[in-house]
């Protein structure tokens, strides 16, 4: 058995989107970088990434866009509605169905100028990432049959048992990108805690491809269904139901197509469901002496609207600044670290708080709840001026405006 030591400016544990488009952008400023991975190939899909413009702008940073583009769908509309029997059989009108009334909200992405949105499988997106790395020179450890941290005054050294052998690597910075469940956040004594919506599920698979390049999501009093087009072959299908519905997940998935018959016959090309229970994490520290957490490890979040993927993104730039910094004076104690979560606070506590409260909503059944939700997206339709601002502002790297957020619960 081989056993070598070797040195990089930084060690990014966790080979996925966050870690690949962090070492990317870290190789493209000089920084000597390494990527430990357990896996060798990205995991097979049963979801789809929904990028929004802030995190097509850092692939963009990052010279993959147009690839991942050519890989996915830009996407042309953001579609809700809300589904509910007609009051009397047989009604006519545009929300009208054959046993369905259904209220739309649309909005045009093309119309909000804020750039691309992109529908896109995890698997694509980090094969074009992974080439791109290495590309850039970034040295990944894949394969990983486990890993080991050893603690110096100024330095780690991260020791990877690999097939061939075991492989140390001594560095000045660890970056934790491995995920919502990250081990290297428990090593580092980083504290963390969980929320769940009670009674939640969220089934989900990857389909054939829909007749329109769009996000849809339908509202009913079984909850919430959804499909994202990832392309000419696939789209990201799903339902959020109450846990008691997802014992026949097949079925809870495919409630949806009886709400919106559009692309209905995706669900043909479904290969498997996976059922997971959603849940978000709150860190209060992201910092520790020489160690970072980032993406997931740091702010997890709830899927439901899609903002987890783009947040991990849009953590890059300004990581890579801090990290930069930090190398450039010696200096990579927490509090010189702990610069990159004041930077990101406001948008990833926003973002949280935002899906929360939406989660609460799609599979919830206290009375009123359900209809108090209908009520606001009817609400909603009749202002879509202000539904676009909302939009548009939450595709900005900020916070929504006080404004506009006071306006939507007032609605």
């Amino acid at each position: 058995m081989n056993s070598t030591t070797e040195k990089a400016d930084v060690v990014i544990i966790g080979g996925g989107l966050a870690g690949l488009s962090t070492g990317i952008a870290l190789a493209g400023s000089g920084i000597d970088t390494a990527i430990v991975e357990t896996r060798r190939a990205s995991a097979a899909d049963v979801f789809g990434f929904l990028l929004w413009p802030p995190g097509t702008r850092c692939l963009q940073w990052l010279g993959v866009l147009p690839e991942a583009r050519a890989a996915g769908a830009e996407l042309e509309a953001l579609s809700w509605f809300v589904a509910s029997a007609p009051k009397t059989p047989g009604g006519t009108g545009p929300n009208t169905g054959d046993d369905l009334r259904r209220t739309w909200l649309s909005v045009r992405t093309a119309e909000l100028g804020a750039g691309v949105f992109l529908g896109i499988l995890p698997s694509r997106l980090e094969e074009i990432l992974r080439a791109a790395a290495l590309r850039s020179g970034v040295r990944i450890l894949d394969s990983a049959q486990g890993w080991s941290l050893t603690r110096e005054p100024a330095a780690w050294t991260v020791h990877v048992d690999r097939p061939d052998g075991t492989e140390s690597v001594r560095t000045p910075l660890l970056v934790g990108a491995d995920g919502a469940g990250s081990r290297l956040r428990d090593e580092l004594g980083l504290t963390h805690s969980r929320w769940q919506p009670r009674g939640q599920a969220v089934v989900t698979g990857v389909g054939g491809p829909v007749p329109r390049r769009e996000s849809r999501q339908a509202l009913s009093a079984e909850g919430s269904g959804g499909c994202v087009s990832l392309g000419e072959a696939q789209s990201w299908l799903y339902a959020v139901v109450h846990e008691s519905a997802a014992a026949d997940p097949d079925r809870a998935v495919r409630h949806y197509a009886t709400l919106d018959p559009e692309p209905a016959a995706a669900f043909d090309a479904i290969e498997r469901v996976a059922v997971v229970r959603p849940w978000n994490i709150r860190v209060p520290r992201w910092a520790a002496d020489g160690a970072v957490l980032m993406g997931d490890a740091a702010h997890g979040m709830l899927p439901h609207f899609g903002l987890g993927g783009s947040l991990t993104l849009e953590d890059v730039p300004i990581l890579c600044e801090v990290l930069a910094e930090a190398l450039r004076t010696g200096d990579t104690c927490a509090a010189r670290l702990a610069a990159f979560q004041e930077r990101r606070r406001a948008r990833t506590a926003y973002a949280q708080r935002t899906s929360n409260q939406w989660a609460r909503l799609l599979s919830h059944r206290f009375p009123g709840v359900q209809t108090a939700r209908d009520l606001a997206v009817r609400r909603l339709v009749r202002d879509m001026d202000l539904v676009e601002s909302f939009y548009r502002e939450l595709a900005s790297p900020a916070v929504p405006r006080l404004s506009t957020r006071a306006k939507m619960l007032l609605l």
